[in-house]
């Protein structure tokens, strides 16, 4: 028997990202979303931002997020320029420290439960801009082990400087609007749990981006989507498929992750691009070898790196670079030298270019390491002048590479020489469980049934593992894995694997050997790669069934096609025209009313006889769910289709378009409607609630009520918050704590519940108001007894629902004990009962117990005064 075990090392940057929805051991923190940025203007040359973060949990254990002790996460912020073909880092933020973890649905159902110093498997914690910007809870990278996870609390160096952009996102401003670039944002959550766990791989999302100056300042605001689990080098690659990227590790330590893209510039001459992303390794680059073949004419040699700033202290000095006859290297000083110099750390991008004779080839590069320890350096397989450095790797050797096969069925050929190993161990795979010198391939099943992937014949011992679509980076993740298959033979040892697949859905296959050829020999090889399946035929629309339909939004015109579909909604009385009352041979839409009125929707362009309904958001399975049908309805003989419905704003509806007698065609369905509302705030419902250390801007534009109505916030007949927006504070302050909304457009109502969470609100409750800022102001205030190290959930909306804008302003009084807004000797009467009576909140000292530290404390509180 054979000792079995698949494991991959990612080999691709792609390959950090996905778990593909399948729940990692032990925790697993993601930035699920980049969301908003706030824009602090510029202070000598640098511009300052902040971006927002909202973290997932998709691991299957609790992620520990606990204040004031090295056991919760820090965030990362990043900012890149894409432009003339150079992919650079051009600013960094130093790092948000968490502090209570929310308990959001942002990337899955949430596991309940959840307190704020753990976020549950499934969960969400958003860190508005604001928050990730507020210099107070930024501590310095230097101090972080991204490996391990391990860092000191509090941290030791609190940096040096002032100003705007003291510790906060920033970038030369000669690096900012240039013309034809593509900006992108990154963060990066580190935390020590997650990386013993084995789930340090996913951590980083990135995203567009785009810089504009305007209003005296530059403006920093976010496009497209998040690119969830993808390292920030990716987006060099995913913005020009001409790039090849590989993973580097260090053997039990890191990774690092190294993009290049060759230019032929005429004349003989080719420009090469490098660079190189410390993912997360502790030990950092101290140098990079690019080998060449001997005569290699070199010019153009050059190489940036990002500022360190605020009081961090590295060197900034740029790495020098040397050529040799076979070689060109860039290095900065060694660890000996000098300790805080310029290496490349977790987190950033060095780039790397120069013009060589040489055309380029499959080889290796190579990495020096800075701190101390085995091995010195590592290498890695690298497109370079030449193939210098050998040897040559397979295309599709790294799994973020993987060949396409499109959706064909048939016969491959395929062959691993030289292939290093880049995934996961997997126990499904029978025998041994590592799978070497893989290689990788994309696959879409073009029908739905069992497929089987085999490798009969192959001159190797082979193994083959199917994944679903993006590249694993967990162990056991595999769908299905076989090494030696009686279906090619009795004592065969080549593979036959099958499993069951889904129309329309991408699959990643694998295929190494049983050997590891480079300690064990035997593991390279060739052979022919055969899959097979059910019959395809031609394909139906994917959203051919109600379950996928295609989710659309806004108003405007949106092509389909009903050829080659089947039927699998209800008949309907209200769609009986002409004695048929089925929408034959129907297609989906999935849309969402962003107002409440009247909405029509058209298809009269079609060119065949449609019918059109439209149903509630869940799929019908039985008659008479329709809410509005028609057949003809686009003018005399036309035999095209019109209907109309009223909407509710924020409700998802399901638009079906067949034909009369299951009819075929194509056109465009046109919607159109009322005038969309403005969206609503991130934090609009109390899952979503952010995160608040102190005073900031907000608007409840667009909001809707999700609070309930307390007899406490009755006010002129209204005991509602309406049109609510919600933050969870994290309280450092014992005493009085004022909360208010004095400086806003609206009259408003706020409300403020003890401890976080969105539950017995009721029983919660310690303070509501409607209107205390001044006679006639409209604007609310309260003032609650805090106690530090307690959070408190921030509720604030409108009178009548009113909506508008305003700053949240949140200030501490110490000396103000009993919350009567006023500092008098009542409050030192008040602080002696609760000290005597052992209330946590006279623990002014913050030791966890009442003691005569904390008299002395209070009472110098209270003869300071408040301001």
């Amino acid at each position: 028997m054979k000792a079995s075990m698949c494991v991959r090392v990612a080999a691709a940057a792609a390959a950090v990202a996905s778990l593909a929805g399948i729940a990692a051991g032990g925790p697993d923190v993601i930035v699920g979303e980049l969301v908003g940025t706030s824009n602090y203007g510029t202070q000598g040359t640098k511009a300052a931002f902040a971006v927002g973060t909202t973290s997932c949990n998709i691991g299957n254990a609790p992620l520990s997020w606990i204040s004031n002790t090295n056991n919760h996460p820090v965030i990362s912020q990043n900012i890149y320029r894409l432009s003339n073909g150079r992919f650079q880092q051009i600013g960094q933020a130093w790092l948000k420290h968490g502090f209570c973890a929310l308990q959001g649905n942002v990337c899955s159902t949430c596991t309940p439960g959840g307190t704020c110093a753990a976020l549950f498997p499934g969960c969400s914690d958003p860190y508005s801009s604001g928050l990730n910007g507020e210099q107070g809870g930024l501590g310095p990278k230097s101090e972080v082990n991204a490996f391990t996870g391990a860092f000191p609390y509090p941290w030791v160096n609190n940096g040096s400087g002032s100003g705007t952009a003291f510790k906060r996102l920033q970038a030369d401003v000669s690096t900012l609007g240039t013309s034809g670039a593509s900006y992108f944002v990154s963060s990066m959550y580190v935390q020590p749990e997650d990386a013993a766990s084995g789930n340090a791989l996913n951590n980083q999302s990135y995203r567009p981006a785009n810089l504009a100056f305007s209003g005296g300042q530059w403006n920093l605001s976010l496009t497209g989507s998040t690119q969830r689990e993808k390292p920030a080098l990716q987006a060099w690659k995913d913005a020009d498929a001409a790039v090849q990227i590989a993973n580097f590790n260090v053997p039990g330590e890191g990774r690092f992750i190294v993009a290049m893209k060759a230019t032929n510039i005429g004349g003989g001459n080719w420009h090469y691009e490098y660079a190189i992303q410390n993912f997360n390794s502790d030990r950092s680059g101290q140098a990079f070898t690019i080998p060449v073949p001997a005569g290699t004419v070199i010019g153009n040699i050059g190489f940036s790196d990002v500022d360190y700033h605020s009081g961090e202290p590295y060197s900034g000095t740029d790495w020098t670079s040397g050529t040799t006859s076979t070689s060109i290297t860039w290095q900065t000083q060694t660890h000996a030298t000098n300790a805080n110099a310029n290496a490349l750390r977790w987190d950033t991008i060095y780039n790397f270019w120069f013009d060589a004779n040489i055309a380029p080839g499959a080889g290796s590069a190579t990495i020096a390491l800075f701190k101390p320890g085995s091995p010195t350096s590592i290498s890695g397989n690298i497109q370079v002048p030449g193939g210098a450095g050998g040897p040559v790797a397979p295309a599709n050797d790294a799994c973020a590479n993987a060949a396409s096969l499109g959706n064909a069925y048939g016969s491959f050929p395929f062959d691993n020489a030289n292939a290093t190993t880049d995934g996961p161990s997997e126990t499904l795979c029978s025998n041994n469980q590592q799978c070497y010198n893989d290689i990788w391939y994309t696959w879409t099943a073009c029908s739905s049934g069992s497929v089987t992937v085999s490798t009969c014949g192959a001159n190797f011992d082979t193994k083959v593992a199917i994944y679903s679509a993006a590249c694993p980076s967990a162990a056991n993740t595999a769908i299905a894995c076989n090494d030696d298959s009686s279906a090619c033979g009795s004592g065969s040892l080549q593979s036959s694997v099958s499993f069951s697949a889904t129309s329309g859905t991408t699959y990643r296959i694998r295929v190494g050997s049983y050997y590891n050829n480079q300690t064990q020999g035997q593991g390279f090889g060739s052979g022919n790669m055969v899959i097979t399946g059910p019959s395809c035929g031609p394909a139906a629309p994917a959203n051919d069934a109600c379950a996928n339909a295609t989710v659309i939004s806004g108003y405007g015109s949106f092509p389909f096609t009903t050829s080659l579909a089947t039927t699998d909604g209800p008949t309907e009385s209200v769609c009986n025209f002409f004695g048929y009352s089925q929408v034959g041979a129907d297609v989906w839409f999935r849309w969402t009313a962003c107002a409440a009125g009247t909405v029509t929707l058209d298809i009269c362009d079609a060119n065949y006889d449609s019918k059109i309904a439209v149903y509630p958001g869940t799929c019908p399975t039985a008659t008479g769910t329709a809410i509005a049908c028609n057949d003809d309805a686009c003018g005399t003989s036309n035999l095209r289709s019109r209907l109309t419905f009223t909407a509710a704003a924020g409700t998802q509806y399901l638009v079906r378009i067949g034909g009369f007698n299951a009819l075929t065609g194509s056109g465009n369905l046109l919607i159109s409607g009322p005038a969309c509302a403005p969206p609503g705030p991130a934090n609009d419902n109390c899952a979503n609630r952010e995160g608040v250390a102190g005073s900031l801007q907000f608007s409840t534009v667009g909001a809707t009520t999700d609070g309930p109505a307390h007899p406490l916030c009755s006010a002129f007949g209204y005991d509602q918050v309406g049109a609510d927006i919600w933050y969870n504070h994290p309280s450092s302050c014992p005493g009085a704590l004022t909360i208010e909304v004095c400086n806003s457009s609206y009259d408003t109502k706020i409300a403020v519940y003890d401890d976080a969470g969105c539950t017995n609100l009721e029983q919660r409750i310690m303070a509501c108001n409607d209107d205390a800022c001044g006679t006639g102001g409209l604007r609310s205030r309260v003032i609650i007894p805090a106690r530090a190290g307690r959070n408190y959930t921030i509720r604030i909306g409108g009178f009548q629902a009113a909506t508008g804008t305003g700053t949240l302003s949140i200030t501490c009084c110490q000396a103000d004990f009993d919350a009567s807004g006023t500092v008098e000797v009542s409050d030192i009467f008040a602080f002696l009962a609760a000290w005597f009576g052992g209330d946590p909140r006279a623990d002014y000292t913050g030791t966890g117990g009442n003691d005569v530290p904390d008299i002395f404390a209070f009472l110098s509180a209270w003869f300071a005064g408040c301001p």
